[in-house]
């Protein structure tokens, strides 16, 4: 089978049937739950940069987390522990409650190796402590939708 010309380019192309054509990728959604205004632009500033994920949500507050995680799905939750209202540790039990496959990365300056437990215990995939590995979030990002092969 001859492939089609392109008149203007001259350039030979072939159609694909629509079931062969691989899927746009689509960004990463993100809940982003923080009670630093700052912060919240810096995590959104780096994890939108190459338009692999988006903020779809943000919020300071357990409550408001909660209500959003029981409306819609996310891809990837990052979540602090020190909130405006509430704290990290009541989304994270309410996310084991209303169980999730979203990556749940913690975002907090509260860097113990207690608190690394505690979280992990409550579901947390990976502990991000801002002041040293603030960077690490868009890698971990990346590899989780790579092994998910979702970008």
């Amino acid at each position: 089978m001859v492939a089609p010309t392109d008149p203007r380019s001259g350039c030979r192309y072939l159609t694909l049937p629509s079931a062969q054509r691989p899927e746009p990728a689509r960004p990463l959604r993100v809940l982003l739950i923080e009670d630093s205004a700052l912060i919240r632009e810096l995590v959104a500033e780096a994890i939108e940069i190459d338009g692999g994920a988006l903020v779809a949500f943000a919020t300071d507050s357990e409550t408001a987390a909660v209500r959003e995680l029981r409306a819609a799905r996310y891809d990837v939750i990052i979540v602090d522990l020190q909130l405006r209202e509430g704290s990290g540790f009541g989304v994270l039990r309410s996310l084991q409650d209303l169980g999730t496959d979203a990556l749940v990365i913690v975002l907090t300056n509260y860097a113990s190796s207690a608190m690394r437990q505690r979280c992990a215990e409550l579901g947390a995939d990976r502990f991000v402590d801002k002041s040293r590995e603030f960077e690490e979030i868009r890698n971990v990002m990346r590899s989780w939708a790579s092994r998910r092969r979702l970008c």
